[in-house]
């Protein structure tokens, strides 16, 4: 079982638990922007979760380790915002060892020292956006799946129709993508 929503709106903007939220990852205050695409991510984590008939109630949505809820342990969890819109990717545990999401604005443009550094020769050819959005979020599944002890290179992830790997550890998984315009979003998922 998988579920993914975006949110370009804070549902329930006035619930004072939002607030809070915010408060406890960020006891020193928090720059507008970010505030927004960490509530925006949380309000969709909170959409999937009423998707599949679960309560999380908002005090419950701060993540361990970028993939745990304390309440809701079963899931995997996977997070991702950008400007006026937030994502989450959840599937259960016993199904998947990871998921990861990324969103970009289409238009976002992906500068060349960017692109030369993350890509690989094996890349299947995307637009820009979409296989950053796609590197991203393999990162993410593979980062998550506690193997690994200090960031991996984007350039060590290749990625061919339907699948991605990791070169160096032979780690496996598959990935979808959506044009949701004005957003590109990725999804991916490493099995048990």
């Amino acid at each position: 079982m998988t579920t993914w929503t975006i949110s370009q709106f804070l549902r329930d903007p006035e619930d004072p638990e939002w607030e809070k939220l915010v408060i406890s990852q960020f006891p020193e205050g928090v720059h507008p922007k970010r505030k927004e695409g960490f509530l925006l991510a949380r309000s969709s984590l909170r959409d999937c979760f009423r998707s599949v008939e679960l309560d999380c109630p908002i005090q419950s949505l701060a993540l361990r380790d970028f993939s745990h809820l304390e309440i809701l342990p079963q899931f995997t969890i996977s997070l991702s915002h950008t400007n006026q819109c937030g994502a989450a990717f959840i599937a259960l545990r016993k199904d998947f060892r990871s998921v990861g999401i990324d969103v970009e604005h289409e238009e976002r443009i992906v500068k060349p020292s960017v692109m030369e550094r993350i890509k690989n020769p094996i890349d299947i050819n995307l637009r820009e956006i979409e296989l950053w959005c796609l590197k991203e979020a393999a990162f993410k599944a593979l980062m998550n799946s506690g193997n690994f002890q200090s960031p991996i290179e984007f350039s060590s992830i290749s990625i061919e129709k339907n699948k991605w790997t990791h070169l160096e550890t032979n780690l496996t998984g598959s990935w979808e993508l959506s044009n949701l315009k004005p957003f590109v979003v990725a999804r991916s998922l490493l099995e048990n």
